[in-house]
């Protein structure tokens, strides 16, 4: 059991470690993507108009926002020019639970390789009934090459 003295201590302990966080540098052979992303960098969603699962990758005005047409939304932001963005659609689900994370980009001999985590309900979870289409946006720095996704277990 925690005393009520030591509660304090250690929520000032798990705030010092989820402050400690390495970002890489946009630049060099690998890109590493931190999981907080700034604001206006990343979104994230259980309903979209996705009817099939797909990864896309968005270079320009027009393909940034067919993708969020894809989402069902006007485009929160003008796509920089120094970016591109990543986004992978799960397509229907019959109930809620699932979910998707753009977690990592890696630079590659000529690309670049997005890697993402599925989150798909336990077998004894608790879930709403209700169709869902989960998907994740990420703007990444601008790699002109050929895009990978990777599943991650």
């Amino acid at each position: 059991m925690i005393r009520r003295r030591s509660f304090p201590l250690l929520l000032l302990g798990a705030l010092s470690l989820t402050a400690c966080q390495t970002s890489g540098s946009d630049r060099g052979a690998d890109l590493v993507v931190p999981a907080d992303a700034p604001a206006g960098t990343y979104w994230r969603g259980d309903r979209s108009l996705a009817a099939e699962r797909a990864q896309i990758v968005a270079r320009t005005a027009q393909e940034w926002n067919d993708l969020w047409a894809r989402v069902g939304e006007a485009a929160p932001v003008s796509l920089p020019g120094d970016r591109m963005a990543a986004a992978v659609f799960l397509g229907p689900r019959d109930s809620a639970g699932f979910g998707v994370v753009i977690d990592g980009a890696q630079t590659t001999d000529g690309g670049l390789r997005v890697g993402y985590h599925e989150r798909v309900p336990g077998p004894t979870e608790a879930v709403a009934l209700t169709q869902t289409s989960p998907y994740a946006i990420r703007l990444l720095p601008r790699v002109d090459g050929k895009v990978l996704f990777q599943r991650r277990k």
